[in-house]
């Protein structure tokens, strides 16, 4: 390589960077889904059940709070649809630029990861 030669156009090292990304981005969305979601998100049935016996509902109150459960669970299943698409278009972008026997070892590396 020559010294005027950029190291960021190598195609290698983009490769390997927006690898090290993917990983990144997928690690932390393991974490977070797992950690945040169990935390701050138990199941629905359980939260109801608790916000109805701690807070004394009323049918009124109940059938308003159930609604917004509902939509709040739709919402969330909305973002996680998306944030598998934008993995699924990285993991594309990246197979694009390697090579027969790079694609097959990076389908090996990420067969069982989550889409």
């Amino acid at each position: 390589m020559r010294h005027t030669d950029a190291g960021w156009s190598n195609p290698k090292v983009l490769a390997i960077i927006a690898l090290v990304f993917l990983c990144g981005a997928a690690v932390g969305s393991a974490v977070t889904r797992q950690y945040l979601h169990s935390r701050l998100f138990p199941a629905e049935h359980v939260r109801l059940d608790r916000l109805k016996a701690e807070l004394n509902l009323t049918p009124e109150q109940e059938k308003v709070v159930t609604k917004e459960l509902d939509d709040y669970a739709k919402y969330y299943q909305n973002i996680e649809e998306q944030r598998e698409d934008v993995a699924d278009l990285g993991r594309a972008r990246i197979r694009q630029v390697l090579n027969e026997e790079q694609k097959k070892r990076f389908d090996e590396l990420f067969k069982n990861w989550p889409h």
